[in-house]
């Protein structure tokens, strides 16, 4: 590539309270138009907004999350303009004191993307576009959702710094408990300012800002278009344009929405109908203490103390659900490597199959804890314990009880085992001349004529070694 990518991320998330920000309507998705909407966030004359405590809360552990300095002052401000989707015609932000500050998060490759700072705002509206009546009509179930917006410095390179920075921001915020980061719902929202420099260069380019993408595909066509665009707009002797564009998903490319010219007087001045905001020591040190462990400290104590591969570990902390249950079942039965295997491989695959996920399944963490300890000790077999798990996730019920109902307890009868073995030598003598001429593939066919006739409850180390003796 002749040229450098630059990049800075703004991201608006949806913060989890029951409430809006300045009124007590109930925050949630969806839901007929309209109908979650009074004079305040409407923006009616005569009406005062009156902070959420929660969404002040929730930012604030939006900040320990993302290794921010969490400020015991920050204070609302009033951006103003006008368009449909806000009633008001301003929002209501921290523009010059935000809540926190100062944060970063490591991506791909061990880099630090610093965090400038994250502030708590008011969401807009939507606008509703009917193409056949050709009009727009205006839904202000969202205007006055409480939002975090998080701004990072320039600091990404490459698509794969951004994707990696997102998904990490996703999942701590739903670690924390801040937002459900549904991208696909509009919970999280990324905006992408991009740039491009010759390569060896220190000098940023003119920058354009990419709005509202709403998934890690979306980002990734967005940027990779933009770089093109601007690249040969560069190579034909042009000039880029400070403008603000917009991704056609349909289409894999961005639309001009408005230049820098075009571009709002926002007007920030002071909030005058919400006092400053005051987080004693002693409350920020509260709020810190309430903060689960994060995921990238669940990571380290996954590879650290429990041996595992750092994939299996990625694997496991990309649900706190699935994480979670992982955890409760370890605590009870420290087979840290044989429980991740089982629920990485069986259990993912009957959560995919179904469509389900872990909150859903019938049984519960000492279950599966049971269920490793039976294998492992040699009281059912490792294929039986697969079964046992499907008829858990199925209909439910305890491995031991069902172990016993099916006949799934491993038999160590020596005796019985070898009867059964000589019968299989004995009608198979073809494939036992075949065997012993050098096809050692025939040994499989074997094995499993031995244990269809033992039974789920044959021991199969024992069966291939009288196997393997009998051959000789």
């Amino acid at each position: 590539m002749r040229y450098q990518p630059v990049m800075g991320l703004e991201i608006h998330a949806e913060l989890l309270t029951d409430s809006k920000v300045f009124c007590t309507c109930q925050n949630e998705f969806g839901g007929s138009e309209n109908t979650r909407v009074c004079p305040r966030c409407s923006g009616l004359p005569g009406t005062l907004p009156l902070l959420n405590h929660d969404a002040v809360r929730l930012a604030a552990k939006a900040g320990f999350a993302t290794d921010c300095t969490v400020n015991n002052y920050s204070a609302f401000d009033r951006k103003n303009y006008f368009y449909p989707d806000l009633p008001k015609a301003y929002q209501i932000t921290q523009f010059e004191h935000p809540i926190c500050t100062d944060g970063h998060i490591t991506v791909v490759g061990g880099k630090d993307i610093r965090i400038n700072r994250i502030h708590i705002e008011e969401d807009a509206g939507k606008l509703v576009h009917d193409d056949y009546e050709g009009i727009s009509m205006a839904d202000y179930n969202r205007c006055g959702v409480p939002l975090i917006e998080i701004v990072t410095e320039p600091d990404f390179r490459s698509i794969e710094e951004v994707q990696d920075f997102v998904e990490q921001i996703a999942l701590r915020l739903k670690y924390a408990g801040v937002c459900d980061a549904r991208m696909e719902q509009g919970s999280m929202r990324v905006d992408v300012n991009i740039s491009i420099m010759p390569v060896g260069s220190t000098e940023f380019g003119t920058r354009a800002e990419l709005k509202n993408l709403n998934s890690l595909k979306a980002i990734g066509r967005a940027i990779e278009y933009e770089i093109n665009r601007q690249s040969e707009i560069l190579d034909n002797g042009g000039t880029v344009v400070q403008e603000t564009r917009r991704y056609n998903d349909n289409h894999g490319d961005t639309k001009a929405l408005r230049s820098k010219e075009e571009a709002h007087d926002y007007r920030y001045f002071p909030e005058p109908d919400i006092p400053p905001v005051l987080i004693s020591d002693e409350d920020i040190q509260s709020i810190k203490d309430s903060m689960p462990e994060m995921p990238q400290e669940r990571f380290a104590r996954y590879t650290k103390e429990y041996g595992l591969p750092a994939d299996d570990a990625n694997l496991i902390i990309s649900s706190k659900e699935f994480s979670d249950f992982y955890d409760e079942a370890v605590a009870i039965n420290p087979d840290y490597k044989q429980i991740s295997n089982l629920m990485l491989v069986e259990v993912n695959r009957q959560l995919n199959d179904s469509q389900l996920t872990i909150s859903d399944v019938k049984y519960s963490p000492a279950d599966l804890a049971e269920l490793v300890k039976m294998s492992s000790d040699g009281v059912v077999s490792k294929n039986a314990a697969k079964d046992i798990l499907k008829i858990m996730f199925d209909k439910g019920g305890k491995p031991q009880d069902i172990a016993k109902e099916n006949g799934f307890i491993m038999d160590n009868d020596a005796s019985g085992l070898e009867d059964i073995v000589n019968q299989v030598i004995a009608e198979n003598a073809d494939s036992v001349e075949s065997f012993k001429s050098g096809n050692q593939k025939v040994f499989g066919f074997l094995m499993g004529q031995v244990i269809r006739l033992a039974g789920k409850g044959a021991n199969p180390k024992m069966a291939k070694d009288l196997l393997t003796e009998k051959l000789k």
